[in-house]
């Protein structure tokens, strides 16, 4: 047997994991989820070194290891600055360059074989090393539509940046073209496809009576529903959700149901309020006055009648896949990423076309028949998506990159 590969991970998104606790955001937890699987594998050593160094970050990092791996305490690439290591060495302190002051690693893990990032573009130092790296690449959406933060697109580039000087592995083909469409330079060979899964804890088939009425009494839901993601991104397209609902109510008339826009609830009621909207239609459309606890999402996902998710660009659309894996009949977009991900298990549409939405709103409301065929088609194909899948896959692109 060979020896096993030596990939560092950037510690980065574990030491936000452990300083934000159950707050986590969708990286965080896709950064968990690969890396319970990765360090199980037989052909990999796995070490960590965070990519930025800041005391707490370094402090936040150790703790986070010892609680969830603890046989990889000793597999921490951590000292103090070399600005403080040198505190009474000051030739050696202006000797030494800025960059090597903010993050003292690289000469540790050079003797590595690779460096992976989850997220964060390298520092100056390790895209000057000599390790081989590589970097999780979710979209270049800042740097396609107008209107992020400044911060935001400027990071964006720097992944664009780290990606040239190494590989990376693309969430989605459809991100993996938009990357080489918008930077020629990028060699096709070095971006690689490895789709996400949905987190089993939290997204399930969960039907069950009691939580049922337990979650509904605790944010106040209605009995028969459409579920919606609702951010203030304008290219979720909430807009549109809204008023082909609105059309539908006004046109069929249905007695018993209801649209629940989920996820940042001020920005749905204010954009809600800018909009010509009927006032009966108004009243259907709930928002809850709070963020669903994770532990609430399978219920929430669970008992809707059916999934929207309308958008207009995603580099994957992971909100589909969720609701597959409830067992929700889904209705997407049929452009960008989406297509991949809900497959012949969806309903996809052209996400500016009202009547059409309009029409299947219509008849999943109508045909039980319908939301059970594509309950089912949901669940068969969330179960094609896993972590163990991806981490075998990323296992097999560091085997890979490192070998080239």
């Amino acid at each position: 047997m060979s020896s096993p590969v030596k990939v560092v991970l950037d510690g980065t998104l574990f030491s936000e994991c452990e300083l934000r606790g159950a707050n986590r955001d969708g990286m965080m937890r896709l950064t968990e989820d690969i890396t319970e699987k990765l360090i199980l594998n037989k052909e990999l050593e796995i070490s960590f070194a965070s990519n930025y160094y800041l005391r707490k970050y370094d402090k936040a990092l150790k703790s986070f290891i010892a609680r969830n791996y603890p046989d990889h305490t000793q597999n921490i690439f951590s000292k103090n600055p070399p600005l403080l290591t040198n505190i009474f060495n000051w030739k050696e302190v202006f000797k030494t360059k800025f960059s090597e002051v903010l993050n003292p690693y690289f000469k540790e893990i050079n003797d590595q074989d690779l460096f992976h990032s989850f997220y964060y573009p390298f520092q100056k130092n390790i895209l000057k090393s000599k390790i081989k790296k590589s970097i999780t690449y979710l979209d270049i959406i800042p740097l396609i539509l107008g209107g992020y933060p400044a911060p935001l697109v400027q990071r964006t580039k720097e992944i664009v940046k780290c990606i040239n000087a190494g590989y990376a592995i693309s969430i989605s083909e459809f991100s993996r073209q938009d990357l080489l469409n918008y930077d020629k330079r990028i060699k096709a060979e070095n971006i690689f496809v490895v789709p996400l899964a949905a987190s089993k804890k939290l997204f399930y088939k969960n039907k069950d009576f009691d939580s049922w009425t337990a979650v509904k009494n605790k944010y106040s839901l209605p009995d028969n529903y459409f579920l919606s993601v609702s951010g203030n991104d304008t290219r979720k397209n909430i807009p549109h959700l809204i008023e082909s609902f609105n059309k539908f109510v006004l046109q069929e008339n249905p007695s018993d149901i209801y649209l629940v826009l989920t996820g940042n609830g001020s920005h749905s009621r204010a954009l809600l309020d800018t909009m010509n909207i009927s006032k009966s239609v108004k009243d259907r459309i709930f928002i809850p006055n709070t963020f669903i606890d994770s532990e609430d999402l399978a219920v929430l996902y669970s008992n809707a009648m059916c999934f929207f998710f309308m958008s207009l660009y995603e580099g994957f659309g992971l909100p589909a896949l969720e609701a597959m894996q409830c067992g929700v009949p889904v209705v997407t977009s049929n452009t960008t990423s989406l297509p991949e991900v809900v497959g012949a298990a969806g309903i996809k549409l052209s996400p500016t076309d009202s009547d059409d939405l309009c029409e299947v709103m219509n008849k999943v409301y109508n045909d039980s028949d319908m939301r059970n065929e594509y309950a089912e088609k949901a669940l068969v194909r969330a179960s094609t998506f896993s972590w163990q899948r991806c981490a075998d896959e990323y296992a097999e692109i560091f085997k890979k990159i490192t070998s080239i």
